[in-house]
């Protein structure tokens, strides 16, 4: 027993005389900050307005000593979200960042209400035939290039307000664009009655917009700077744009509108706001059929009612003349309906003057 004794002791002994040399530096998460790096922001939760707490990633990692681009979070990418507690956009679970100096990180996110791009690479983003629902939203970041750390971004943020999101100052930057349109359509009348005389009941049914393109393809790339351009928020390459393909479609109002506003300010909305394709619009049309009812007052009332068809262009200089529908745009149409107030009037005339004849003498 005493010789293991012994052992033992010198073993611990020789244990505390080892130098084990360690790096204290504590290893860095990898965080996002979603913000708009355009202007001055005071909120770096600038997602919020839109009610969105989450936004996919694919990331590729430049190791030291590695000739091929590795996924970082692996080939599926990650999901990130926002962190109440902390105030902070992170992966499901903690990733760091490499170790070496002359290793990097770029990192490719983006926001889809549907199943997100077809194909992601290290500068690539396609949306291959996606179908636009009203209710979709996509939108897709700048490229972060050869990133080694979070770095500090306060200087984007202003401290004009105590809000909590402001808090946030490191991250890799991650600038979102909205790839879709928005278009509604909204009415309303400039009277809706004449004092005394008489009312107008206004209604616009079976309102749609026909000739709409709803599947397109959407291409993003951009060239990877040089190696020795390190944390480097980038551009894609160009000017984003659509192309749209397979049949048209038609978008309905979901019901019909009666009409009782009587100022632009107070329009009534005919058809919601909602995401389209962005595509030319000068095969347009909106379409609907103005129901109106004049009753006049008196005793016994006199009511007319009409059912007129209504085709106004979209896109022409016949009709709203606007121009193509534009990412990151939102348009607003607006029917205003005129009551015909030209009252009718007659204009009496007789023919002639009466033309006078001798009509003879008789003697009797």
């Amino acid at each position: 027993m005493k010789k293991y004794i012994i052992i033992a002791a010198a073993a611990i002994a020789a244990m505390a005389c080892s130098k084990v040399e360690t790096n204290d530096t504590p290893a860095k998460k990898v965080t996002f900050e979603v913000a708009t790096y355009t202007s001055v922001q005071t909120k770096a939760h600038s997602l919020n307005s839109e009610d969105i707490t989450s936004f996919n990633c694919i990331a590729f990692m430049k190791g030291e000593g590695v000739t091929d681009m590795q996924d970082f979070f692996g080939a599926d990418g990650e999901t990130i979200s926002y962190k109440t507690a902390s105030n902070t956009w992170e992966p499901s679970h903690d990733y760091y960042w490499p170790k070496s100096e002359n290793s990097y990180v770029n990192f490719f996110s983006w926001y889809d209400t549907g199943a997100g791009p077809t194909e992601v690479t290290n500068g690539t983003m396609t949306w291959t035939s996606r179908v636009i629902g009203a209710g979709d939203n996509i939108m897709y970041a700048d490229p972060a290039w050869h990133f080694q750390e979070n770095t500090t971004n306060a200087q984007q943020y202003t401290t004009a307000d105590d809000d909590e999101n402001d808090t946030i100052t490191v991250g890799v930057p991650t600038l979102f664009h909205h790839a879709l349109a928005q278009i509604c359509v909204k009415a309303y009348a400039t009277k809706t009655s004449v004092a005394n005389l008489c009312t107008w009941d206004i209604a616009l049914t079976d309102a749609s917009i026909t000739d709409v393109y709803t599947t397109g393809s959407l291409t993003l790339s951009a060239t990877e700077p040089a190696t020795t351009t390190l944390n480097t928020k980038g551009t894609w390459s160009g000017t984003p744009a659509w192309s749209v393909t397979g049949d048209k479609s038609t978008i309905d109002a979901t019901d019909d509108l009666t009409v009782t506003a009587t100022t632009k300010n107070g329009a009534q909305s005919l058809i919601a706001m909602q995401s389209v394709l962005p595509q030319a619009t000068t095969a347009m049309n909106l379409t609907f059929n103005l129901d109106i009812t004049t009753t006049y007052s008196g005793t016994p009332a006199v009511t007319h009612h009409e059912i007129i068809p209504i085709s106004i262009p979209i896109g022409t200089s016949a009709g709203f003349n606007t121009t193509p529908w534009a990412l990151n745009t939102q348009y607003t149409y607006y029917v205003k309906v005129v009551p015909s107030e030209n009252k009718v009037l007659f204009d009496p005339a007789v023919a002639e003057e009466w033309v006078g004849v001798d009509g003879g003498e008789k003697a009797i």
